[in-house]
């Protein structure tokens, strides 16, 4: 068995583990409810819905939760991943068998990365449906692939740096709270440089892991020309648009470290038994 195999065994392993602890499901309700939300806010709310935005809504619903829910998804998946098998006493059973430190970590992410992948399909399709039911023939279908991966790039930031909690703190919870805790200060930071006169300080706000997870698939649909920008800002995405490139860049950069710092930490630190 190589190593792409092993791999690929504890990808399998952390997908049975969703569906055995009903997370999958739940997490499925909550993104088609979530999803279904600015369908039903603009088809029976009777909220006024501007001239050429109903032929691109399933934009709108692909972006809708991406500044918030996606990411508390992502680090609910990521806080729970490492963690786990501490608290339950399964990480020395697992780490017993002939696999790599490095193989587990690489299968454990990944297998989290898998989850998530499952959830957003399950919701950007529900979008679509949605548009073309209530808002008529869509425009610009072609590009709800790259819409999609996208979405999925931009949950890497928050993801990987749940995961490195989950790795650190080796507690499901404590590594979910960290999480949220740096989105929470990051975001309450980079509004308060935003709108800081200055330059430098809107600069400053764009280094913010906050602003790269949430503007990624907002300016690449801008760039695209799948919606005006002034849609974005004010509409339910409330996503800061700006340099796609740039935001790409930010993700790359903070996933990588997270998660080299996750696996110095797991490659020098003794195997737990059951935590209580």
């Amino acid at each position: 068995m190589n190593s792409l195999q092993r791999i690929a065994i504890i990808v399998s392993y952390e997908w049975k583990r969703a569906l055995a602890r009903k997370m999958l499901i739940i997490l499925l309700v909550i993104a088609i409810a979530f999803e279904a939300f600015p369908f039903i806010l603009f088809s029976r709310g009777g909220l006024f819905l501007p001239s050429g935005i109903q032929e691109t809504m399933w934009v709108t619903g692909i972006l809708s939760g991406q500044s918030l829910f996606v990411q508390l998804i992502a680090m609910q998946v990521a806080g729970s991943s490492m963690s786990d098998e501490y608290e339950q006493g399964t990480a020395d059973i697992l780490l017993s068998k002939p696999i790599k430190r490095v193989e587990y970590l690489a299968g454990k992410f990944l297998g989290g990365i898998l989850v998530l992948s499952f959830v957003e399909v399950v919701t950007a399709v529900t979008g679509i449906v949605l548009s073309y039911g209530l808002f008529g023939v869509q425009q610009n279908i072609q590009f709800v692939p790259l819409m999609y991966v996208a979405v999925m790039y931009s949950i890497l930031v928050f993801y990987s740096l749940t995961f490195m909690f989950s790795e650190f703190l080796r507690r499901s919870n404590l590594a979910m709270f960290a999480g949220f805790g740096v989105f929470l200060i990051s975001q309450i930071a980079g509004t308060a440089l935003l709108f800081t006169s200055g330059q430098a300080f809107k600069d400053l706000s764009q280094l913010l892991p906050t602003w790269s997870a949430t503007a990624f698939p907002a300016s690449l649909a801008v760039s695209l020309n799948l919606q005006p920008s002034w849609w974005i800002i004010s509409g339910l995405t409330f996503a800061i648009v700006g340099d796609a490139a740039l935001a790409a860049t930010i993700i790359a950069v903070y996933a990588v470290i997270f998660v080299v710092l996750a696996y110095v930490r797991f490659a020098r630190s003794d195997v737990t038994k059951k935590t209580a």
